[in-house]
């Protein structure tokens, strides 16, 4: 080639092909990295979820076990956040040896589709959060190891439980979990995740408010016998609740004398299903007659398609059926975010000659307590509405220094709230370097929800402090909750805790709630559905306790 004659730079490649192989991957790679660096930075992901979740689900949410404190959803509420930040302060104080409990549940409700509102999840994590900051910073549950909590979330209508329970699988080893708590509402999926913990990992899953006869039962056994041998829970069932609202209905005066039961049929709920079997039979009297008017509420809903519309078409084409029936009470079998539809049929439906229409209800209306169509239908004079609560925090009176059950309520209410204990008017003793108090907002009791899980949570780390069993081998613990029975009761806000060998409640208090127009509640009455009241720890020689 003559001299001063460039080579084409092309030529110059083929002359060294591996050089040029070599630079041409290097420039690749380098496109591909920085790409991905570029890339959330241009296109930033809708959701981003922190360590133990996952984004999925329409709309978008994060599920799995949250380690991190991060938001379940884009548009968290701040209430909600603020509980993050408590939960994970509580668990940066915590020191030397620890175990975890982790509170499941749907944490990322969506309006109009969920039967549940955030409203309902404050009150649980609030009460979750209680537990172990007792647990932590007083004597009431020991000492040691140290208690972290871990909120796990099983998305939408509980979608997701098979994601939240293989985070608890992933994380039980490394973060020393020795308990579920919580779980929600009684579906097909939250038994299922129940009976999937216990298989996988034998530590204890205690329902707070899982009232659904059937919750206990392992969905695997054809038969519908075997119990899940792990499960336990710290509310009462179905029956007693039904028992307990057939008590309070024959004490009216004047005397109930036709009832109508109105049976929601959805598949896939147990709560409303055994709700409904047991009213059936429950509310049946020689001098009473029963009316049993069926409705199906929507198994599976779009974000936005209007849940409430739906039923309210149903419940308008009900309404000529209830007025032929002429009941002096209704028993309401669904799910209270339901009631509101139901209430509204009814107040702006044609009269028929029945002044006034009492409703009951089971434990779900707390749902109701705030829901403004179930508040105004009350306000017309055209309905009351009361429902068996699991908890009331007026259910053990207001005298002092009262019984051994309301000493054990007010020291918890002491430790929710922040203030002195409402009888000696002493602040709650903790133990030295103890983080702030709690100052949760004694409105949030008025749905018993924060009893309960406060409850589970406290059965949790009292099974987990016995001999160190929630570090040395968490799979003792179910084995260590069913001693706590007769003189071995646990003291706790919704009353003693004594576990049956179903991993059921003994002798735990319903009371009877109304619900007034301003959206507060008074407990109307207290029944023992079971058992006798029980009030104490049996004395030496005694009795006054189930299972003695």
């Amino acid at each position: 080639m003559p001299a001063g004659v460039r080579i084409p730079r092309f030529l110059r490649w083929r002359r060294h092909p591996v050089v040029s192989v070599v630079v041409i991957l290097l420039v690749l790679a380098g496109a591909v990295v920085g790409g991905r660096q570029l890339f959330p930075v241009v296109f930033p992901p809708e959701l981003s979820c922190g360590k133990g979740m996952t984004a999925t689900g329409k709309p978008l949410a994060c599920v799995g076990v949250n380690l991190e404190g991060k938001p379940f959803t884009k548009n968290d509420p701040d209430r909600m956040r603020a509980l993050q930040k408590e939960i994970t302060a509580g668990n940066d104080a915590v020191t030397g040896e620890y175990t975890s409990v982790v509170l499941m549940l749907n944490l990322s409700p969506v309006h109009d589709v969920d039967t549940l509102t955030y409203e309902s999840l404050y009150h649980n994590i609030e009460g979750a959060i209680t537990a172990v900051w007792r647990a932590n910073n007083t004597a009431a549950y020991g000492s040691r190891p140290g208690v972290k909590l871990y909120l796990a979330n099983m998305g939408s209508r509980y979608g997701s439980w098979q994601q939240a329970v293989d985070g608890v699988t992933q994380y039980a080893g490394p973060e020393r979990i020795s308990a579920v708590v919580g779980l929600g509402q009684s579906t097909d999926q939250t038994r299922q995740a129940a009976a999937a913990i216990s298989s996988r990992l034998h530590i204890p899953v205690i329902g707070s408010t899982v009232t659904g006869n059937s919750m206990n039962l392992d969905p695997a056994d054809p038969a519908g016998r075997k119990l899940i041998p792990d499960m336990f829970r710290v509310s009462p069932t179905n029956t007693d609740t039904v028992i307990a609202a057939n008590q309070y209905v024959s004490g009216l005066n004047p005397a109930v004398t036709s009832m109508a039961v109105i049976a929601d049929g959805v598949e896939g709920d147990d709560y409303t299903a055994t709700l409904a079997a047991e009213a059936k039979v429950r509310f049946q009297a020689p001098d009473r007659t029963l009316t049993v008017l069926p409705y199906t509420s929507p198994r599976d809903m779009p974000s936005g398609a209007g849940r409430s519309d739906y039923l309210v078409q149903q419940f308008t084409l009900m309404h000529a059926n209830l007025c032929q029936a002429a009941p002096s009470a209704v028993y309401f079998a669904g799910r209270g975010r339901d009631l509101g539809a139901f209430v509204q049929t009814w107040v702006q439906g044609a009269p028929c000659g029945i002044g006034r229409l009492h409703i009951l209800a089971g434990d779900d209306a707390s749902e109701a307590i705030r829901d403004d169509v179930v508040l105004k239908g009350i306000a017309t004079g055209r309905v009351t509405v009361a429902f068996t609560a699991l908890a009331s925090p007026e259910e053990w009176g207001t005298e002092c220094p009262g019984t051994d059950a309301k000493r054990n309520y007010d020291q918890f209410w002491s430790a929710f709230t922040g203030r002195p204990d409402p009888c000696t008017k002493q602040p709650l003793a903790t133990t030295q370097g103890a983080r702030p108090p709690l100052s949760f907002d004694p409105a949030s009791l008025a749905s018993g929800q924060a009893m309960l899980t406060h409850d589970a949570v406290a059965a949790a780390v009292s099974a987990a402090r016995r001999e160190g069993a929630g570090v040395k081998n968490p799979g003792l613990l179910t084995g260590i909750l069913h001693q706590f029975y007769c003189a071995q009761m646990l003291p706790g806000a919704s009353g003693w805790l004594s576990f049956g060998n179903d991993g059921n409640p003994v002798g735990k208090p319903i009371p009877v709630v109304q619900i007034n127009a301003d959206g507060t509640t008074k407990t109307a009455t207290l029944t023992w559905p079971s058992s006798a009241p029980n009030l104490s720890l049996p004395q030496r020689g005694g009795t006054g306790a189930p299972g003695c």
